[in-house]
């Protein structure tokens, strides 16, 4: 999945245990990229993506 800010990876984001977000990711690790926190392009959870 990509980030809705900065459209890179998630594999592209630092963990981040302090993250509100069910996907626990933090900052951007591309050195140009000003991104603070992977915005997670799912919206809610339906019985489809569990």
């Amino acid at each position: 999945m990509n980030c809705q800010r900065c459209h890179h990876t998630d594999e592209a984001h630092i963990p981040d245990k302090e993250s509100k977000l069910m996907i626990k990711l933090g900052k951007c690790k591309i050195p140009t990229c000003t991104c603070s926190q992977y915005s997670n392009p799912i919206q809610e959870i339906d019985e489809d993506l569990l």
